[in-house]
């Protein structure tokens, strides 16, 4: 009865679209005013205890940097240089899509500033390329998704601020993947490719221009190495890192491309100030809500669910990707996180299952990407049809392909964990 009430609670008020945060609250009120070993002082307890931790700041720092080097003309930039690598087919718009995503996600580190920063770039193009415009929506929606995979990836911070993950080797652990999925995505672009109508010819590389444009992108270009070089050289952790990329961002967009003003950079801390309420609004609501949880047993009573339900490895990582992509159409990517992330890391874990702590990580971080694009709840498709200017029920038929792609892909990531592993074993041991 305790249970029925508190997630009652829950999915009315998130039926009736009230804001995350004060979902996930009035659900642990509901649930701790029932309980007889809780009290309202252990919600605002835990509330504070949930946003005191150094590597949460980490996140919007990041974004903030991403809104800073994006307001500089980045992606303009980066834009060009994929487009001239990709010149020698008709489909490139398509390709600079997808991997254009795939780098600037690891500048960002958040899905819908990727999905923004490019599809208010390239969705434009696509249109004027003859692209049907669904597709292009959908090409953008779908390769927008890389953003939660590859770092510095919010969600990741995220996990690593409600357990004890290193989120420099979820980071290391994202790369694989990240190439997988851009990879998978473009394929299927290919394969869904518009027959007729596109307005463009093949371009031979022309090593010339390849050297001009690459200087031009050089200071994108060498963002995530610089910050990526400096956690694994030990220079900085990540939360230091985010800072560095902050400084960074500021200097490449007002002192080398100078295309960022005073107005514009006010702006940007504005709506990066907006983020970090919201995000730690729902990250003080979410830790209360999970501590709850934890007193009313409901991990050991999933585990013992799982784990009772099959023994077999396989089943229990199949039972648990499949939760993660029915929550994901209906919740947001961060309350999944800071709710979900701890909840299941010890089934995951577990000898009977097996899995790496790193392992695990990303392949919830997988499953988590498709929820951005299945409705109800998928932001992107919300982001997308606004940018293109067409209702979200033919975005929903235009990515449909690339979500049976990402669920493809989830599936290798979670039962090949040497794509996530060889690289954190390379540099770590």
């Amino acid at each position: 009865m305790l249970l029925v009430a508190v997630f009652g609670t829950l999915f009315l008020l998130l039926a009736l679209r009230v804001p995350i945060f004060v979902s996930l609250g009035g659900a642990t009120i509901v649930g701790v005013l029932m309980h007889p070993s809780a009290s309202l002082i252990d919600v605002v307890r835990n509330s504070i205890n949930g946003i005191d931790s150094l590597v949460l700041f980490a996140a919007p720092l990041f974004v903030l940097a991403g809104n800073l080097i994006l307001a500089g003309g980045v992606s303009r930039r980066l834009i060009g240089w994929v487009d001239l690598l990709f010149g020698f087919s008709r489909l490139r718009l398509a390709y600079v899509n997808v991997f254009g995503s795939m780098f600037f996600g690891g500048i960002s580190g958040s899905a819908t500033a990727d999905s923004a920063a490019i599809g208010s770039v390239l969705v434009p193009e696509m249109k004027k390329g003859g692209y049907p415009t669904p597709y292009a929506a959908g090409v953008t929606a779908a390769s927008s998704s890389i953003g939660i995979i590859v770092p510095p990836s919010v969600p990741m911070i995220l996990a690593g601020a409600a357990t004890s993950v290193s989120v420099t080797k979820l980071f290391v652990g994202g790369y694989g993947p990240g190439i997988l999925i851009a990879v998978s995505l473009a394929l299927v672009a290919w394969i869904r490719r518009p027959r007729s109508g596109i307005h463009a010819d093949p371009e031979r590389l022309s090593f010339k221009r390849l050297g001009v444009t690459t200087y031009k992108a050089l200071p994108a270009l060498v963002f995530p190495v610089v910050i990526m070089g400096g956690i694994l050289g030990g220079v900085f952790t990540a939360t230091e890192a985010a800072a560095v990329a902050v400084v960074y961002s500021l200097l490449v967009s007002v002192f080398i491309y100078r295309e960022m003003g005073w107005k514009a950079f006010f702006n940007i801390l504005k709506e990066s100030a907006e983020f970090a309420a919201v995000v730690f609004s729902i990250v003080a609501t979410a830790q209360a809500f999970g501590r709850f949880l934890t007193l009313a047993k409901v991990p050991q009573q999933l585990t013992e669910f799982m784990l009772g339900f099959s023994s077999t490895p396989a089943v229990v990582i199949l039972m648990m990707i499949l939760l993660l992509l029915i929550i994901g159409t209906f919740m947001e990517t961060v309350p999944i996180v800071l709710v979900l992330y701890p909840i299941l890391e010890p089934i995951a874990t577990s000898p009977q299952v097996g899995m790496d702590p790193i392992h695990y990580g990303v392949t919830f971080m997988g499953a988590i990407a498709v929820g951005l694009l299945t409705p109800p709840y998928g932001v992107l498709l919300f982001v997308n049809s606004k940018i293109a200017g067409i209702p979200s029920a033919d975005l929903i038929k235009a990515v449909l392909p690339f979500i049976a792609a990402l669920i493809i892909d989830v599936l290798i990531i979670a039962f090949f964990p040497p794509l996530s592993l060889a690289p954190v074993n390379f540099f770590f041991g």
